[in-house]
């Protein structure tokens, strides 16, 4: 008797079509897009690795000047080789002391998250954004304190300098903000891309125990056992008459002697 849902002659399908394909190669690229246009910067030309290198040696250029400039004149002034009405002669020690040390602490920030990017640890670029965040903050409490300078000075002739600080703070304050934004996204690009070669290596370490043996770049062909209804319909009749006569002589009652 042949099942429902058979026919007759009909080998089931192969087993390569069951088969689930595992690439070859797993490398990071093919699990996750590291030149996404999310990671460019500058109308999505930059990649923002190279974005946060380019910020860190204008920054650490910049600082190193400034240092210098100022240090040079502050050293002059206190040996009396300038003038009194000098401009470094507006400054005092202290306050001259306190702004080499935030230059110098900045500059050594660069060098850390310069050191983080180029060696993909992202969390050296952790105090740079910490800095950068306290910097904005100050920067927006500096131009608060411009803006109310402004207004109260509105009819007086200092209007002009008043102004012209608080546009120079604004723009300083915008540019810290653009940087800050620069090295976090490279902080995230960071991180991704830490996770995608973590699941690329452990996909790799996998891969042999999914693997199955190939042979002329195809699949080996396993033998298919023959049809269930090809078997019960071509048996030989002389084997189905000798099950027929053994069932009727194990049917036979026992007889004891």
């Amino acid at each position: 008797m042949v099942k429902p849902g058979r026919t007759l002659g009909h080998a089931p399908p192969a087993r390569d079509q069951y088969r689930i394909g595992i690439s070859e190669d797993l490398g990071m690229e093919h699990l996750w897009d590291p030149d996404d246009d999310k990671f460019k910067v500058l109308c999505r030309m930059i990649h923002v690795t190279k974005a946060a290198l380019h910020i860190g040696y204008v920054q650490m250029m910049i600082s190193f000047v400034f240092s210098l400039f100022f240090g040079y004149h502050y050293l002059m002034a206190i040996s009396g080789n300038v003038s009194t009405e000098h401009w470094i002669n507006q400054y005092t020690a202290r306050y001259v002391s306190q702004l080499l040390f935030a230059v110098a602490v900045q500059l050594c920030l660069v060098v850390v998250m310069i050191h983080g990017v180029r060696s993909e640890k992202r969390c050296f670029l952790l105090p740079y954004i910490v800095f950068a965040a306290i910097a904005i903050i100050a920067g927006c409490a500096q131009l608060g304190n411009d803006f109310v300078n402004v207004e109260r000075n509105n009819n007086i002739r200092g209007n002009n300098a008043n102004t012209s600080q608080f546009i120079s703070h604004l723009i300083a304050t915008m540019i810290h903000a653009w940087c800050l934004s620069v090295v976090w996204r490279c902080y995230g690009y960071l991180g991704e891309k830490k996770v995608a070669r973590q699941i690329s290596e452990q996909l790799n370490a996998t891969h042999a125990a999914f693997h199955y043996p190939d042979q002329f770049f195809g699949y080996v062909q396993m033998p298919q056992p023959p049809p269930y209804a090809d078997t019960v319909i071509s048996a030989p009749k002389q084997n189905a008459s000798r099950s027929i006569i053994k069932m009727e002589e194990d049917k036979q009652p026992l007889t004891i002697a």
